[in-house]
């Protein structure tokens, strides 16, 4: 094993551990406030909206849309095509007592490619109905140890395609659905609030000069999001932009890690909330009352925290135009420039 490898197995391993002993020393807090969103969302009935959940054959996505579509709200599940995705389909179809113009729908995509992202954005504004989209709900991603790790169609890492460049993409190429909606709203489940600021982002913003470790993809992944979501909220006022940070979940997070790390996960899960509670959790910060247009940062009960990094302001700018312009030409900018 080279030595990236057990400095990434230390790393994750130590990570997991101190979110069990922080979940573990706050179990009444988390019983508490899991009653308390469970209340704020009894009474939700979303009959007429429309909901587009990218990354909902699993995990938090699937509970999440679950839970939509049980406040009779219309849902497109967006993901790869295969048995979970018919599955998950199959039972919202079979579980949800359906009300009158309530719909269930899929839309394949292989959010690892942009060009794929774009396709799927096109499908899904065609089928969207006259009223628009009213909620878009991001949740794709991966946990790996693997460094750098381009696509060779289009150059970008693949961790940072699926946590930062698609959700941008998607959220950008649907705002004319969005807009449409009274209260359009848009979510990414990532980590709000608890990622340090990427530094290297002038010099290095895709990652892919010498500038990539575990640590900093998930550190630009968050700062990008903050940052995207921001910038669109400027961009489109009347729809709502949230980041949150789901905190730690019980799925089949880390499927791509190491046997160690995967039993390790899998001891550990039992510190954490399941699925369907983070989706209650996911679904109060969504639909709060109080929280129109703007861009909203989200804890792991659905809360507002007003924690941005202190590089937010300076490197905005820099880093949306870039984010736009690999969402425009559908491949990495930096090795585009370097062959000119």
């Amino acid at each position: 094993m080279n030595l990236l490898k057990s400095s990434a197995i230390v790393a994750a391993s130590a990570f997991l551990l101190h979110s069990a002993y922080v979940i573990h020393s706050s179990d009444n807090t988390m019983s508490s406030s899991i009653r308390a969103a469970k209340d704020a969302n009894r009474l939700l009935q979303l009959q007429g909206k429309h909901a587009v959940v990218v990354g909902g054959t699993s995990g938090i996505g699937r509970a999440i849309a679950e839970r939509l579509a049980n406040a009779s709200c219309s849902v497109t599940i967006v993901g790869r095509e295969s048995d979970r995705s018919r599955i998950v389909m199959e039972g919202l179809r079979k579980n949800v007592e359906a009300v009158d113009g309530q719909s269930f729908k899929f839309v394949k995509c292989n959010c690892f490619l942009l060009s794929d992202v774009s396709r799927c954005v096109g499908d899904v504004l065609e089928s969207s109905p006259d009223t628009g989209i009213d909620f878009l709900v991001m949740t794709q991603g991966m946990a790996t140890i693997q460094g750098f790790t381009p696509s060779k169609e289009e150059g970008l890492d693949q961790k940072l395609t699926l946590h930062v460049y698609s959700r941008a993409a998607f959220a950008k190429g649907l705002l004319p659905a969005l807009e449409k909606s009274e209260d359009g709203r848009v979510l990414s489940v990532l980590s709000a609030g608890i990622h340090a600021p990427y530094r290297n982002y002038e010099k290095d913003p895709e990652l892919s000069q010498g500038s990539y470790s575990i640590k900093a993809a998930a550190d630009s992944a968050g700062f990008y999001n903050d940052i995207m979501l921001d910038s669109l909220s400027a961009l489109s006022p009347k729809v709502s932009f949230f980041h949150a940070s789901p905190g730690f979940v019980s799925t089949n997070w880390g499927t791509e890690m190491p046997v160690f790390i995967r039993c390790l996960v899998r001891g550990l899960q039992v510190f954490g909330k399941s699925k369907e509670n983070c989706a209650e959790f996911m679904l109060r910060g969504l639909t709060a009352k109080d929280a129109t247009g703007g861009f909203h940062l989200l804890d792991q009960y659905g809360l507002e925290t007003p924690t941005v990094t202190s590089l937010h302001e300076t490197a905005k700018e820099f880093v949306w135009k870039h984010i736009e312009k690999i969402i425009e030409t559908g491949r990495s900018v930096q090795a585009q420039d370097s062959h000119k």
